[in-house]
């Protein structure tokens, strides 16, 4: 099920389809005829192997004429939003973040409101969501719009779903809410979040080093220099 554009967008559209069940009707649905363990693992093995045939169909997709060039100016933007999706990524596994699956009754912790989500709640969506963007404005071409954009709008819809499954989940979570915001520095700017330098600066250091890491090892494990011309 691989080799067209075809099989690229159906493998496309079951991943945002298969995400998107858990904060729908069905999955209390399905909890209740499987069990929550039983239903976690279902769901984890078919996002794993659906998650498989998007890869091998991007891989095996054919190459397509490009519709748009941004060149050098993308480049330069391009690795600016990774820089920031590198920070925000290390931000995931440097600090507990009450909208992680299990993580509710991190909700009553101050600490679960510095680090990165100070800056945004939802540090793994957004750091996919400016990858993806990254690698659209240089990838012009219908194969990648389709790859790239998929996981972009499914980590994008993401914030949006995940906010409104703690909503039901959490009996604080607009307190919560109120401390943090969705959109990446929302919340501080309207006056409802504080940065901590000192909860962030090792994580932002990380961020860069993770950053660098990714850039030279980009051409030899991708094939292509993310380097500007």
């Amino acid at each position: 099920m691989t080799g067209s554009l075809a099989s690229l967008f159906l493998a496309t559209l079951a991943f945002l389809a298969i995400h998107i069940i858990p904060s729908s009707f069905l999955r209390t649905k399905m909890v209740g005829r499987m069990g929550e363990g039983g239903y976690m693992a279902f769901f984890n093995l078919l996002s794993l192997a659906i998650f498989v045939w998007l890869i091998f169909a991007y891989k095996y997709a054919p190459v397509t004429e490009n519709l748009w060039d941004s060149g050098n100016t993308g480049r330069y933007i391009g690795l600016l939003l990774m820089v920031c999706a590198s920070v925000l990524f290390v931000g995931v596994f440097t600090g507990p973040n009450p909208t992680a699956s299990g993580a509710e009754k991190l909700i009553d912790k101050e600490f679960a409101y510095t680090g990165i989500n100070s800056i945004t709640r939802h540090p793994l969506m957004w750091a996919i969501t400016l990858w993806a963007v990254a690698h659209i404005l240089n990838n012009g071409d219908l194969t990648s719009i389709f790859f790239f954009g998929g996981l972009g709008i499914l980590a994008l819809l993401g914030t949006f779903l995940i906010d409104s499954k703690k909503r039901r989940q959490i009996s604080d979570w607009e307190r919560f809410a109120a401390r943090t915001s969705n959109i990446p520095f929302l919340a501080i700017i309207q006056g409802r979040a504080t940065v901590s330098l000192k909860s962030l600066w090792w994580r932002v250091l990380l961020g860069l080093v993770l950053f660098v890491v990714l850039f030279g090892f980009h051409a030899m494990v991708i094939g292509v220099s993310p380097a500007p011309l």
